[in-house]
């Protein structure tokens, strides 16, 4: 196998993202910053949303946007994403009513909040992005193209290809916008309409999320 088909099957395969390191520096205090366990912005009318039983959600995540080296299509129109989470989220099939994610087009009308801690364990640390073009997907997701799947599939019989050592770049496990959803079950499908964005993930830093 030639060299130049796994260049371009690396290229086929890999998306960029941006990703998120949880502190080690100081926040700047601008509109800019990105925050894990902290939301401080929302119109003037806005306050801490409850879930579907009346419980007060926490303030999760913050993000600004225009500052990040990359953001995926789905988000061009956005400026902020703020998202809050009821304590309760996991004890529910249906999440739907047990989150809150408010965008922004926006930021001008935007005040200052303070929407108080969040729960179980979370401390609110700020998030610095930086550029990645290698993120791969995992192999038992269902992000390989099925004709991609097959002739890697051939080729690691025929030729002693490995898809881990030879094509994927990274697998980032960390906070991400963009790229691939680093934890999967085959067959989990976000349905028509819907597109895979960012996940962020527990660490030792911000704890669970």
């Amino acid at each position: 196998m030639s060299n130049e088909r796994i260049v371009e099957l690396q290229i086929a395969l890999r998306r960029t993202a941006t990703l998120f390191q949880t502190g080690g520096s100081r926040p700047s205090p601008s509109v800019e910053q990105c925050w894990i366990g902290q939301v401080n912005l929302a119109l003037p009318d806005e306050e801490l949303p409850v879930d579907a039983d009346g419980v007060a959600m926490a303030p999760i995540l913050q993000l600004y946007l225009p500052a990040l080296p990359y953001v995926p299509d789905e988000l061009k129109e956005t400026e902020l994403v703020t998202v809050f989470l009821s304590p309760n989220v996991l004890d529910h099939d249906d999440m739907s009513g047990y989150m809150c994610i408010r965008e922004y087009s926006d930021t001008g009308k935007l005040v200052l909040k303070d929407f108080g801690p969040v729960f179980m364990s979370i401390k609110p640390f700020p998030l610095f992005p930086e550029l990645c073009q290698d993120d791969s997907p995992q192999w038992d997701s269902d992000d390989i193209p099925e004709a991609y799947r097959q002739e890697i599939l051939r080729l690691e019989e025929l030729e002693g290809l490995n898809y881990f050592e030879d094509i994927a770049g990274e697998i980032y496990r960390i906070h991400k916008l963009g790229g691939y959803a680093a934890f999967t079950q085959p067959g989990i499908d976000f349905g028509d309409g819907y597109a895979f964005t960012s996940i962020f993930i527990k660490d030792l830093w911000g704890g669970e999320t």
